[in-house]
């Protein structure tokens, strides 16, 4: 009942493709997911407004969507990465976007998130999403630095709700689990919590696992206009062959009008 889809945009002989692949995903899921990849800035600018298009398009049948920077991607990778290497570390980072959501439905823990919360979130706020997962056993750094990277939404503090899921090992004291709060409440102040999540990783040690879902966010790029239409002209084809129509029905009439 929830489905992914991904797409590179920027080819516009994939529109039609990938609308119908939407359409049809649309009748058979509860909730579908667009994941959008914006094509490179050295692939040129016509290529960007073709994908700008296709996003906005892709927005308007997915319950939820959420965009890479594949230029950011890009800032990612080792100097001389081959491209089919590159592609398995681009695909990896959108995958990662499938498992974080796929754990907040699918692990129980003291407070559930389910289907029918994700579903009732992403209806309550228009704008795409953002969804990261961190995880380490010490939080000595800013959760933005842990946060940001260049090929997700930039603005990911502004959203406007947010969904929390914590993990947590065997080992990890309240105290750990106070300061993680702290900070999230700190980083996202603008956003109202709309659920938390906790449930106990089995295992020794202390690791924290924090996935976290905010909607509300801006869009990459402002929606494009739609093409307005050419208005006639006071003397178009059409009148011009209207008072041809009437010359002929008509020609004494024409006669005297021509006469000076």
């Amino acid at each position: 009942m929830l489905y992914f889809y991904r797409f590179t945009g920027g080819n516009a002989l994939e529109t039609e493709k990938m609308v119908e692949q939407l359409a049809a995903l649309r009748e058979k899921s509860l909730l579908l997911f667009g994941i959008f990849r914006f094509p490179y800035r050295f692939e040129g600018k016509k290529r960007l407004q073709t994908a700008i298009r296709q996003y906005y398009r892709m927005q308007e049948m997915c319950d939820g969507i959420t965009y890479f920077y594949a230029d950011g991607m890009l800032e990612m990778l080792e100097p001389g990465t081959s491209i089919i290497k590159a592609n398995e570390i681009f695909s990896a980072m959108e995958e990662e976007i499938i498992n974080g959501l796929e754990t907040i439905v699918e692990i129980p823990g003291e407070m559930n998130i389910d289907l029918h919360d994700i579903e009732s979130f992403m209806h309550a706020k228009k704008g795409p999403f953002f969804l990261h997962t961190i995880e380490g056993t010490v939080f000595d750094e800013p959760l933005k630095y842990l946060l940001a990277k260049p090929y997700l939404p930039h603005d990911f503090a502004e959203g406007q709700q947010m969904i929390v899921n914590i993990g947590y090992s065997k080992d990890v004291n309240m105290d750990a689990y106070r300061q993680i709060n702290l900070r999230l409440h700190d980083l996202f102040h603008k956003a109202d919590l709309f659920k938390m999540g906790t449930y106990c990783i089995d295992e020794p040690g202390q690791r924290i696992k924090i996935t976290l879902l905010l909607n509300g966010i801006s869009d990459p790029y402002p929606r494009p206009e739609k093409p307005r239409l050419l208005s006639l002209q006071p003397f178009s084809a059409k009148s011009k062959w209207q008072t041809l129509l009437r010359a002929m029905r008509n020609p004494h009439a024409a006669n005297r009008k021509a006469q000076p």
